[in-house]
Parts: C-alpha cells; structure tokens; sequence
C-alpha cells in the first residue's frame, strides 16, 4: 500500500527549497492527519474555552474527545490490518472495482456498531439527548475518518486529502468557538462534531470520485478475517499497547473523576499527547522515503523470483533490501533522533512556554524518549508485514501491549517522579524484540518464502 508515497516523491527529487516544503507538508498530513489536526484543534478549542467553559465541562469536553479517540482507534484496530491486506492484494492484480462497494460495507457496519457503542457508553450519563447524540455522531464520524484512510492510501488525489483535513479542521475550532459562546458545553461538542463530519464527508467524496463502480455492498473482504485472522491482533494489539498506560493512569487510583465513566490524568495526558507530536517528522519520512525505497528493493525481489533467477541473484536481492533498510532507516533515525534530543534539552522552556507545570517534566522526557523508540518499532513491524511475518509483528505488539500494561501499573505505586517511565521501558522492550525478529526474518528470507508455497506440480511439474 506504499502507492501514495510514491507519487509524494517527486517533490523531492530536486533541489527545489518549495517543492520540499510542499512535498513534507503533504506527507505530514496524509500520514498523520487524523492525529494531528485534531491535537491542534483540541489544543485551540481548549485554549479558548476555558474563557468560557467552567472546569468542570472544560475537562468533559476534552475527556469526550479523548475517549472518543482511544474507542474508535481500538475498535478500528480489529479491522484495519486485514482490510488492507484485501486492498493490497486488489491493488497487486490492479483490481480496483471492489473499493467502493467494500469500503461502504465497512462504513454502514461501523455506523451501526459504532452507533450502540456510544448509545450503550453515554447512557450511563445524564446528558441532555441532544448532547448524547452529537457525543455519537462525534464517534461514528471519527470511525468514517479511520476507515477513509486505509482505502486513501491507494488514492491519486492527495492534494483533495490535504484539503480536507484543513477545512475540517477549521470547521471544528471556527464552529465550537461559535456554538460554544451560545450553547456551553453542547455548542462545543457540536461545533467539533461538525468540523470532524466535514472531513469524513469530504474524504469520503474523495474516494468515491476516484473509484467509481459500485454495487451498493460487498462481504468480499469478509473471508479475509478467517484466512488472515491473525491480523486482527495486530492493528488490536499495537492500538491496545498505545491506550493502556493511559488507561491506568486514568483509572488506578492517580487519576481523577470528571463525570460517570469519565475520568483523566490531565498531567499525564498532556505530557504524553506533547510527546507523540515530536514524531511527526518521522512518519512523513516514512511515507516518503522508508516505505517506497525500501519497497522498489522488496518487490524486485519477487520479481526475481517470479523470474525463476538463480540463489545467488536472489542472496544478491536480499543484500540489496538490507542495504536500503540500513539507508532509509539512518535518514529517519538522523531527523527523529535530532528532533528528540532537541525536545528533550529544552523540554523545561516548552513547558513553561505552554504554561504547563514544572511536575510534568519528567513525564513529558520519558514520553518524548518512549515515542522515539515507538515509531523505530513501528517501522520494523510494518517491515516485517510486508514479508508476511503477521504472527511475529502480532507477537511484538502483544508484548507492547503486556508490557505498557504491567509497567504503568507498577509505576503508578511509585512517585509522580517515575510516572512514564514505565511507557518508556516497555518500548525499550518492544524494540529489541522486533529488531531480533525483523534480523531473523532478513536472514532466512529465501527459506520463509519458499517454504510458504504449495508443494503444487503447478509449482515443481514432473518431479512431484
């Protein structure tokens, strides 16, 4: 699915100062742009209604939008790897007739499931009706956003994509600020709703204008799900891991209640949430530079075998994916591991710049070294999906998971002073394993994808 990034390369294939520029702007939000758009529309509606919101629905309205985030992100997680394997091999025999009948599938079940989550979730408040349904028109509209992207990647228009994000985005802070002057905490809740449903709605007439032939519905992708059902755990896994510490953190006792099921740990949220902002760069340079340099040498090694060439041609190919491996990773290790450090130095004029409290410092320095050591275990993963390695990137994720879980617990039982740290170490872990399996993976590729075929007279002719 690395179709995108191909076509962001060209921008960065002179020495032309603006075409560089567009080219990192366009790659940062196709990459990131669900994310962050909304981290900086949250940042704005939050910075101006505090002016007009008391503490208390200031801190529901940001819990709704954060909860809304981590539910959809989970159950998005189920669906997201299996999905894009179905698209991948569509777009690998350039069957392309199947998007937009799949892709309405999906989204007329999420609205449906997404629809009773909510309803179930908000029942436990005492919400006016109106504020419970813009609460789940919020959810169903983030959950359309998720599902738009995995079938974006295969998209030509990404100047469209871009755009998008943009009004959304603005729609979302212009609109809350505006309804939320009127109407408290409902006029919020509208106004973000809204700005979030015009992305879903813009991408979603995006992707049918690129992919025209439908047929109303589609369960093509169905038997995905049984033939590739370790995937499942994958997205699940890795989207778990990420949410968990912050979970606990909400829930174990250092946290705070807002309102029914509502809790937070604002110290810890914000520091985390400022961290994951510094690996923006890296995503872009993955999009960009990791995946599609990295992809010309993976699938010329297919080619090769599907050419029938000799052990050493295919020994010489895999020479070839772990050379532009080791490139493409150190130019994203230069960027991320510069962006850190300088983050890290100065994380004391940051906080106090964003008039944060000095007690966030240790968390926001543990977070900004445990994002850095996620996007490096991110990358390895995807890695090693595209070998077909699902169990061991399942496997890994699994152990981020466990291992976020089991720290952050045991870090909440000490003092505020170590609270991160357990992110951290578990990412730390995460990494290792996943360098020691994408190593071992590297190193046998040719026996793991010969043994993977069918021992077939269509394969080996007379000699079976």
């Amino acid at each position: 699915m690395a179709g995108i990034g191909f076509r962001l390369t060209k921008y960065f294939e002179h020495d032309d100062l603006l075409g560089n520029i567009k080219g990192s702007i366009y790659s940062i939000i196709i990459s990131t742009g669900p994310w962050l758009i909304s981290v900086l529309a949250v940042a704005f509606v939050s910075y101006f209604a505090q002016r007009q919101l008391d503490n208390h629905d200031l801190y529901v309205l940001k819990a709704m939008i954060c909860y809304t985030y981590a539910g959809s992100l989970i159950l998005f997680g189920a669906i997201e790897m299996p999905v894009t394997r179905f698209l991948a091999d569509k777009l690998y025999i350039r069957d392309l007739t199947t998007f937009r009948n799949v892709f309405l599938t999906i989204l007329i079940m999420f609205t449906i499931v997404g629809a009773i989550i909510s309803a179930i979730f908000y029942s436990f408040f005492d919400y006016d009706i109106v504020v419970k349904f813009m609460a789940t028109a919020f959810f169903i509209s983030v959950l359309a956003i998720w599902v738009n992207m995995i079938f974006l990647s295969a998209a030509k228009n990404y100047h469209q994509i871009v755009i998008s994000f943009f009004i959304g985005g603005v729609l979302s802070v212009v609109s809350s600020l505006i309804l939320g002057n009127y109407y408290g905490l409902g006029g919020y809740v509208l106004g973000f709703s809204m700005g979030q449903a015009a992305i879903a709605v813009l991408l979603t007439r995006n992707l049918f204008s690129e992919f025209a032939d439908y047929d109303y519905i589609s369960l093509e992708f169905v038997s995905y799900f049984k033939r590739y059902r370790t995937m499942i755990f994958v997205g699940l896994f890795y989207y778990l891991g990420i949410w968990v510490d912050k979970f606990i953190f909400w829930f174990a006792g250092v946290g705070e209640q807002v309102e029914a099921l509502f809790y937070t740990n604002q110290y810890y949220d914000t520091a985390m949430f400022l961290a994951y902002l510094t690996i923006v760069p890296s995503f872009a340079v993955f999009l960009v530079q990791v995946e599609t340099n990295f992809y010309v040498k993976y699938a010329y090694y297919f080619r090769s075998i599907e050419s029938k060439n000799n052990l050493k041609f295919l020994n010489d190919s895999v020479s070839e994916i772990i050379a532009a491996l080791k490139r493409t990773t150190i130019s994203l290790l230069k960027i991320q591991t510069f962006v850190t450090i300088i983050t890290w130095y100065f994380s004391e004029q940051i906080l106090n710049f964003l008039h944060l409290p000095s007690m966030m410092e240790p968390m926001f320095k543990y977070g900004v070294i445990g994002a850095y050591l996620q996007i490096l275990f991110l990358v390895l993963n995807i890695i090693l999906l595209y070998f077909k390695q699902a169990k061991q990137a399942a496997f890994n994720y699994g152990i981020f998971f466990v291992t976020n879980t089991v720290f952050s617990l045991i870090s909440t039982k000490l003092s505020i002073q170590f609270f991160g740290l357990g992110y951290l170490l578990s990412c730390l872990i995460t990494l290792i394993v996943t360098f020691v399996t994408l190593n071992q993976t590297l190193g046998q590729l040719n026996y793991l994808t010969f043994m993977r075929q069918p021992l077939t007279r269509k394969n080996f002719g007379d000699e079976l």
